[in-house]
């Protein structure tokens, strides 16, 4: 009985997440494109690419998992003062016995404006159209009509009906974001959003008044030099979807190394609180164009009786590509002719 007791819990937990909750992460700054559309473009270089990968409640007999891909460029056009920028974003998230699975393809697209004309002030519209996918596996599960009176037999019938076991919607939101940026490690960028705007159908069931909550976000990262080889981080976001809302807060130090070719080398470390939630332990790595960052929650909500404070452990990966500018000598030195 206890057992049953606890898979009800679970699943009563999973079912409130799953109506009302997005994929989200713990380390928002390392997925752009998922936290606000306006922040496709929005960095230096030319081509960006996005890893991410996190593993959550794996104290759970069926751990929750997400992965998503991304990258985004800016458009090369004869613009002075504007910048267009694109990207895609794919996220892929399976989760409990049924094998819930959301499969999420959005294309994402920006429009930046320089507002200064030393370049460090920018003002980004972004707009992320694109399609879902939910799904759950029926056969994976088990009902009690199953059960004889004696044992589980999967050959009898579990009683229930399930109009489709899966649903596929399109999905469009948007985003504000402005960035100064007045060098390498000084920045504050600051952004809102709102996804889910056409409040797609949710339902299994046919159910038309199911939809998913349009949810709204707002963040802001900041870099500061407080030392020769020592930055600051602070961050905060907040979302609220429907009735459910989280505040997250962190605050990094960020120490430079020797730089290796001339690019940047830095490790970080620091944490965020996920307020009534967890505490986020975080370590992050700048190596030339690569940025690596690892995280591991530690809960301490309600679920701690089942997760024994394990909460999830997440990687992230950016990559920068950043063309190579081919050396132009400014004077010539004449030949000499003996």
């Amino acid at each position: 009985m206890k057992k049953n007791k606890f898979i009800l819990f679970l699943l009563f937990c999973c079912v409130n997440f799953i109506h009302a909750q997005d994929i989200h992460y713990s380390q928002f700054n390392a997925s752009p494109q998922n936290l606000n559309p306006a922040q496709t473009g929005l960095f230096k270089g030319d081509w960006r690419f996005v890893g991410n990968f996190r593993s959550q409640w794996s104290a759970i007999p069926v751990p929750y998992r997400t992965f998503s891909i991304a990258t985004d460029t800016r458009l090369k056009t004869k613009l002075e003062k504007d910048v267009p920028a694109a990207g895609i974003l794919i996220n892929t998230d399976k989760s409990g016995d049924s094998k819930f699975t959301t499969t999420q393809i959005f294309l994402s697209g920006a429009y930046i404006k320089k507002l200064n004309k030393d370049s460090t002030h920018f003002l980004s519209v972004g707009i992320q159209p694109g399609v879902t996918t939910k799904s759950f596996d029926v056969s994976a599960l088990s009902f009690d009509n199953q059960y004889d009176g004696d044992s589980y037999d999967a050959s009898i019938s579990s009683g229930e009906n399930f109009s489709k076991t899966r649903i596929t919607y399109f999905d469009i939101g948007g985003g504000l974001a402005y960035l100064w940026k007045k060098n390498s490690r000084t920045l504050v960028n600051v952004g809102v959003s709102a996804l889910h705007l056409n409040r797609p159908k949710q339902s299994f069931f046919n159910n038309d008044e199911i939809r998913l909550d349009v949810k709204t976000s707002a963040s802001a990262i900041a870099e500061f030099p407080v030392a020769a080889q020592l930055d600051i981080l602070p961050t905060i976001l907040y979302q609220r979807q429907g009735k459910f809302q989280e505040t997250v807060v962190g605050l990094f130090g960020k120490y430079h190394l020797k730089p290796i070719d001339g690019m940047t080398t830095a490790v970080s470390l620091g944490g965020f609180y996920r307020m009534k939630d967890a505490f986020i332990l975080v370590a992050n790595m700048d190596y030339k164009n690569f940025n690596v960052g690892f995280s591991y929650d530690i809960n301490t909500s309600k679920l701690t009786e089942a997760t024994n404070h394990r909460g999830g452990f997440e990687i992230s990966v950016i990559y920068i590509f950043k063309k190579v500018t081919p050396f132009v000598a400014k004077k010539r030195v004449c030949p000499i002719y003996m």
